[in-house]
């Protein structure tokens, strides 16, 4: 039985809607009532329920606010809201941000079972991909790595696929709520465009595109409007053909996907390349000779005028990534020698969009390296250092970044990587994911757990990420080292 709370601020319509049909016969068993947000999100957290059904209006903390507090907690809860016709704007809101569904008050027996009918399909196929791993996900993940000589037409001719159209695309989305696709079938032709369509995180959906461009009746961003209307974030690769590789057009619509992320003005982001404005390449040159005399003003000036130039060149994830990688190399040629460049390490393209969400905040963080000197005259006894130590490992598998470890200990970032490097050697990014790929492996020993289980057990939310994570470090995906 999946379990349902109630949310409704009027207490006898909440009774109604616990009595307004028979909830067991449909799959699901009401386990409490809460007549306001606050206590709604209270019992949401005591009794990890599956499925919230609540009133869009009410004091305090509405259905809105009660949304984004369970996604801010990381619930994979989902939320149906009743609503009245005025409302109507604030439910189609509710809808953008993840909302299942919305049903008109006064709610009617029928539209309810109906919607929670529509539910347990959704919520059955959820509990059936965490339950088994997916082969097929496996086998694109090995396909998708960037040494893989695999082509497009290969690969289709591989999974008995037959594409007709000359033309392919990528386009990676993101979505408000989890993502549920049955990617082993999935072959759709929609308006002379046909594409298969495969999760690649929980959240995150892949489709790979088949169309003739000179021919097809709609757009790709028509194609885009009209049927990835809920997707938050959007990238598109470039266009290829069946002779192209797999692995580069898919990293194509990767990188477009996580530009968009760092983008709030840009939700659908097109792979194209792009040349930086010889204004950026001065910026950056004025930066050595800075960094170079130590002018730290300077330096912290120009690292904010290289941050908004990466925005307003709309240059793709990849390329800030690098000018960062570029300014880290610059960082430890001229301060090699001290502690100080302990705590900047060399990024990926992802690690940015998921740690920064924007350039200017991840050029900022460069500014640790400036003023940190002076920390670095602080000493720790040995039991504040094992203090530190013992409270990053016993949060290691939560999302806990060292920005937050050091505010706890009221340090800088800075003093407080150069302290974790020279107690453990390698860098704190380093050193939760050694962690947390060494409880996975502990844990894989461990047939009754599913991949998925171990991902969220050491602290990943996206199973794709994890995948190529492991097999990086380990040499192998979870699969296969599940199998040795």
């Amino acid at each position: 039985m999946y379990r349902v709370l109630i949310v409704d601020d009027e207490p006898w319509v909440a009774y109604g809607l616990s009595k307004l049909i028979n909830w067991e016969e449909l799959g699901f068993t009401v386990v409490g009532e809460a007549h306001d947000g606050l206590t709604a999100i209270a019992l949401i957290e005591q009794n990890a329920p599956d499925v919230v059904v609540s009133d869009i209006r009410m004091p305090g903390l509405d259905g809105i606010e009660l949304l984004e507090e369970i996604r801010k907690r990381g619930l994979d809860t989902s939320v149906i809201f009743v609503s009245g016709y005025s409302e109507f704007q604030y439910a189609q809101q509710a809808l953008k941000l993840g909302a299942f569904d919305y049903l008109l008050k006064q709610v009617e027996r029928g539209a309810l079972q109906d919607t929670m009918s529509r539910l347990k399909e959704m919520l059955d196929d959820k509990r059936r991909l965490r339950a088994e791993p997916d082969s097929f996900l496996n086998d694109l993940f090995d396909l998708l790595d960037p040494d893989s000589k695999m082509t497009i037409g290969a690969f289709l001719a591989g999974k008995g696929y037959r594409f007709e159209h000359p033309h392919y695309r990528f386009i990676s989305c993101q979505f408000p709520y989890a993502t549920v696709t049955n990617i082993d079938q999935l072959s759709v032709t929609v308006e002379g465009i046909e594409y298969l369509s495969f999760r690649t995180g929980p959240n995150q959906t892949t489709l790979l595109v088949n169309y003739d461009e000179s021919g097809a009746p709609i757009t790709i961003l028509d194609f885009i409007t009209l049927h990835l209307s809920d997707a938050l974030h959007i990238g598109i690769s470039s266009r290829f053909c069946s002779s192209d590789s797999l692995s580069k057009s898919y990293q194509e619509a990767d990188i477009a996907l996580f530009s968009s992320l760092c983008s709030p003005d840009s939700r659908a982001v097109s792979y194209k390349d792009r040349t930086p404005a010889p204004e950026l390449t001065g910026d950056i040159l004025q930066l050595e000779l800075a960094v170079k005399e130590q002018r730290a003003t300077r330096a912290k000036d120009l690292l904010e005028a290289i941050g908004h130039s990466c925005c307003r060149q709309d240059l793709l994830i990849d390329q800030v990534t690098g000018i960062y990688n570029q300014l880290v190399s610059l960082i430890h040629k001229y301060y090699g020698s001290g502690n100080v460049t302990q705590n900047i390490e060399y990024l990926t393209y992802d690690h940015v969009a998921r740690h920064y969400g924007s350039y200017p905040k991840l050029f900022r963080s460069l500014e640790e390296v400036f003023e940190s000197q002076a920390d670095m005259e602080i000493v720790l006894s040995n039991d504040q250092v094992k203090e530190i130590m013992a409270y990053i490992d016993s949060r290691y598998s939560e999302d806990l970044i060292l920005g937050d470890v050091a505010k706890h200990f009221s340090m800088s970032v800075g003093y407080l990587s150069s302290l974790i490097k020279k107690k453990t050697g390698t860098g704190y990014s380093e050193y939760i994911t050694g962690k947390r790929l060494q409880r996975a492996k502990e844990l894989l020993a461990e047939p009754r757990l599913s991949v998925q289980e171990i991902v969220q057990q050491v602290g990943y939310k996206d199973y794709f990420y994890f995948n190529k994570l492991f097999k990086k470090h380990v040499g192998v995906t979870p699969s296969k080292f599940r199998k040795i």
